[in-house]
């Protein structure tokens, strides 16, 4: 079996509860000002460690540098949520030390909010790390608080397995975390 890294980073398609399809893919030039709009929108920047000075360069090397780096690395994958529209948000899976565990980052474009597109794009992305990847465990944080995070991951099917006391950095202070996780187990 070849490895996957040896070939281009895929094209995901997933279709959320409600019908409509999205593609995840490696974002673009033309998702600049989108990623831009998103990571400048004040509950982005409440809920997560996107800087808070993110302006139109960060946006192009995000696009050039960031997601292109983790599949060139090895160390996982960076996706670009599109639908008719076009950007809708980004997901991250991330490799770490333990190469069958990863974790995920996500943000929702404001104007995609609440409508199931990160469930969706969650469910897909893990279950393709856990088949293509060869992992045992998807892992998902967020602060606690974060209810439309935690809603998107047990939606995803992620099994909540607890808090843990000062899991996250945030902007020089620490934060408890909520946990969960989708293994390999859970997949059909």
């Amino acid at each position: 079996m070849s490895n996957p890294y040896d070939h281009p980073q895929p094209v995901l398609r997933t279709v959320t509860a409600r019908g409509e399809a999205l593609t995840l893919r490696l974002p673009e030039p033309s998702d600049a000002p989108g990623i831009l709009a998103a990571c400048t929108d004040p509950e982005t920047l409440r809920w997560t460690t996107v800087p808070l000075d993110y302006d139109h360069e960060r946006a192009l090397g995000f696009v050039h540098d960031y997601a292109p780096g983790w599949w060139q690395r090895r160390e996982g994958a960076a996706f670009v949520l599109a639908d008719a529209e076009g950007y809708a948000g980004q997901i991250d899976l991330r490799v770490g030390k333990d190469p069958e565990v990863a974790d995920v980052g996500f943000l929702t474009a404001p104007r995609a909010r609440g409508r199931g597109y990160m469930s969706a794009a969650l469910r897909t992305v893990a279950e393709w790390g856990i088949r293509e990847l060869g992992l045992a465990r998807v892992e998902w944080k967020a602060h606690v608080g974060n209810d439309g995070s935690r809603k998107v991951a047990e939606q995803a099917g992620f099994t909540y397995e607890g808090v843990q006391r000062n899991g996250c950095a945030h902007r020089g202070e620490r934060r408890d975390a909520w946990t969960a996780a989708l293994v390999r187990e859970d997949l059909p």
